[in-house]
């Protein structure tokens, strides 16, 4: 147990140290930016580019090459930072895959979340229906749930990462119509 304690503390010594180190630069490059997130470690991802993007220490570039990595790499990034928040680094970032510039598609997609029926609403969708069961059928810990369906429209679509083998497009869910997949 000593051990534990002793890494964690370690751990959030590090991450400490990366957030003052941000708060202190006057303005930081994407590889800066992500030096301190790789040091202070992915779940504190979203706080650091939303301090980064509110103190005006990056630029529109920089969010655009960070967001959807950061996003995609939070393990629950919905409850990193509110919807409202990264609306707003999406809409900096503009659309994006992967990380770069892209065209917004052009037409609806019907996509897919799996997921428990109070976090339906949540951005993480998918156009691989594969991918949607493995997480309805609950996976790394996460509860069962069950098979989400939407057609989502393109401006609705903030960025797609296709580096985690999960096809995800990142999805504002505001208003739109959620339902149970048939299966």
């Amino acid at each position: 147990m000593i051990a534990l304690r002793t890494s964690a503390t370690v751990w959030s010594n590090l991450a400490d140290e990366a957030y003052e180190q941000l708060l202190a630069a006057d303005q930081l490059t994407t590889a800066e930016l992500e030096n301190l997130i790789s040091r202070a470690g992915r779940i504190y991802g979203p706080e650091f580019l939303e301090e980064a993007v509110s103190e005006a220490k990056v630029t529109a570039e920089t969010v655009t090459a960070l967001v959807g990595p950061v996003w995609s790499s939070t393990e629950y990034p919905d409850r990193q930072l509110d919807h409202d928040t990264w609306r707003w680094l999406f809409n900096v970032a503009g659309f994006t895959v992967d990380g770069k510039p892209a065209p917004r598609p052009t037409e609806p997609m019907r996509l897919y979340r799996g997921s428990v029926p109070e976090r339906r609403t949540d951005w993480s969708w998918t156009r691989d229906i594969k991918v949607a069961l493995k997480f309805a059928a609950g996976v790394r810990g996460r509860d069962p749930g069950r098979l989400w369906v939407c057609k989502v429209p393109p401006e609705h679509m903030l960025a797609a990462n296709t580096e985690r083998d999960e096809d995800e497009v990142v999805v504002d869910t505001r208003g739109l119509q959620i339902i149970p997949a048939r299966q």
